[in-house]
């Protein structure tokens, strides 16, 4: 039982990695695919975790991307987490980042809400900081009842405060995933807010430019949704992969190990993915 999409507060979870794969292997998983936004930090301890709890940790990533319509992410699994090439760009968004928070206090000082960039960093717990922590310091200043308040008044991309971030390009994302070892997978294409027809017309440009796969499993999709994604995946020799995107208490409602039906995965899923890995990148799955 598998889940393949999780977060620790190596970004914006709310778990340590040590945490998470404490509760993975609680639940009962056998495997989990720990995929941080835009830093490979949290991999070395939940890979040492893993370990000791005999728990599989499958070492992703998931790189925020540019692309003309909606919101893209690109799933990395089996990445090098050492891999110089991958976190030297990563540092680089990183940085960028830092620019991005800075412009985010200002924009919320000026909407009169009296929050600093400590009281985000102190909810980030010395991790990276997103929007998430910015979340959880209003809930903590009586600003918003909740995390999702804050992201639909101030925080997310239409909302007032919204301060856009530099995006890593949807081939260059690939690129990255590819050299470190990794397979690239599009991850929640709801979010790329294209109708299943549009969707299969981009996927083409998608696999010429190195797309593995399709997150086609998620948990925030209906039965349809995993049904019209899937066939598309099969449609154009993608692999599927699936998951419940937890983070935590940044993210109340999604519990890890539900993906479907609330419900982990097979472990088939996992093997695919292997035998993708093993044909399409030619490189040594680890474990």
């Amino acid at each position: 039982m598998i889940d393949l999409h999780a977060h620790t507060t190596a970004s914006d979870g709310s778990l340590s990695p040590n945490e998470l794969i404490e509760l993975a292997s609680k639940i009962g998983l056998s495997a989990i695919g720990v995929t941080d936004h835009d830093t490979t930090a949290g991999l070395p301890p939940a890979l040492s975790a893993g370990k000791e709890r005999n728990v599989e940790v499958v070492p992703g990533i998931e790189l925020s991307v540019r692309y003309p319509s909606g919101r893209c992410h690109l799933l990395g699994y089996f990445i090098q987490h050492d891999n110089v090439k991958l976190n030297g760009r990563l540092e680089e968004v990183l940085e960028n980042r830092r620019r991005r928070n800075d412009r985010l206090v200002q924009r919320l000082q000026e909407l009169g809400i009296p929050i600093t960039l400590e009281m985000a960093l102190q909810e980030a717990g010395g991790e990276v900081l997103a929007r998430p922590h910015f979340a959880l310091a209003m809930v903590r200043l009586g600003v918003v009842s909740n995390p999702q308040e804050a992201f639909d008044r101030y925080l997310g991309e239409e909302a007032a405060a919204y301060v856009p971030k530099d995006k890593i390009g949807f081939e260059e994302g690939i690129s990255l995933i590819h050299d470190a070892g990794g397979l690239a997978v599009l991850a929640h294409p709801l979010t790329l807010k294209l109708s299943v027809s549009e969707l299969a017309d981009r996927i083409p440009e998608m696999k010429r430019q190195g797309l593995d796969g399709i997150e086609a499993l998620y948990n925030r999709h209906q039965p349809e949704d995993n049904r019209a994604f899937s066939q598309i995946a099969r449609d154009f020799g993608l692999v599927i992969t699936g998951g419940s995107d937890f983070h935590g208490a940044g993210k109340p409602g999604v519990q890890l190990g539900e993906v479907v039906n609330e419900k982990p995965l097979d472990n088939e899923i996992l093997r695919k993915l292997r035998e993708k890995l093993l044909s399409g990148q030619g490189a040594v799955v680890p474990g």
